[in-house]
């Protein structure tokens, strides 16, 4: 009698401590165990631009993230092997143990060749694209000056210079010749000096020497006489000399 009595005490003292711990642990696994994993600690990101690759992962070590270098370019203003940028930016506050993505400086390693840019001067522009496209590069941007060395539409130069080592796939610029352009000379008699050199510049044109004469039958201080004569066509950047009346000395 005393044994059933005990045996029967056993398994109802089991049973409760099974439902105990079931209930316990239901507990914790669905209110408690979120909370844990959910607050995570947060540090503040140092900056590490400007920094090596191995110094830049000490640091970054020591505040508990890792580096991950995601990208390399070439920055001639920066030596090789530094960080030029890096993610997320210093001063934010992220997850320890997250990574922090650099950006290296690294020299291109592309050699120039013993290829040069063709010389094209003189060459009508479809003819010089064709060339230096046989060699192997890109033209680029189409430019226009005047020359009074070649005529219009010849190429006066590229840019690189002609002679130039590069590699294959360089982008060369063209500029080519628009020939020099005949200006008319603008009537500049009866004009003060300043109104004069005024429309010269705005006519491409300069003024040149200045004389003086003194007839009293025309205004003073205003030109009389110019050379070249008003109409006459020539280059941009000539000269026109003027003759000015005044008033004479007593």
């Amino acid at each position: 009698m005393y044994y059933e009595s005990g045996a029967k005490y056993f398994w109802i003292s089991f049973i409760t401590a099974l439902i105990v711990s079931s209930v316990m642990s239901f507990i914790f696994i669905v209110f408690v165990s979120p909370y844990i994993t959910q607050k995570k600690i947060k540090v503040e990101v140092p900056n590490v631009k400007g920094m090596k690759e191995n110094q830049a992962s000490l640091v970054l070590k020591n505040k508990g993230f890792l580096l991950l270098v995601s990208q390399k370019k070439e920055d001639p203003n920066y030596e090789e092997g530094i960080i030029l940028d890096q993610e997320p930016l210093p001063g934010f506050s992220v997850e320890k143990g997250s990574l922090v993505k650099v950006t290296i400086n690294e020299k291109s390693t592309a050699e120039v060749s013993d290829e040069v840019i063709p010389d094209v001067r003189g060459q009508q522009l479809m003819l010089a694209k064709d060339s230096i496209e046989k060699y192997g590069y890109i033209v680029g941007k189409i430019e226009f000056e005047e020359s009074d060395i070649y005529a219009k539409d010849q190429v006066i130069n590229t840019d690189p210079a002609h002679g130039t080592k590069s590699i294959k796939g360089t982008i060369v610029n063209i500029i080519v010749s628009t020939g020099i352009q005949e200006i008319t000379v603008p009537n500049l008699r009866r004009k003060s000096i300043s109104s004069a050199k005024n429309l010269l510049e705005k006519s491409r044109l300069k003024l040149g020497n200045i004389r003086y004469t003194t007839n009293i039958e025309f205004p003073f201080d205003i030109i009389v006489s110019q050379k070249p004569p008003s109409g006459t066509k020539v280059k941009s950047g000539s000269s026109v000399d003027i003759v000015v009346n005044r008033e004479g000395t007593y």
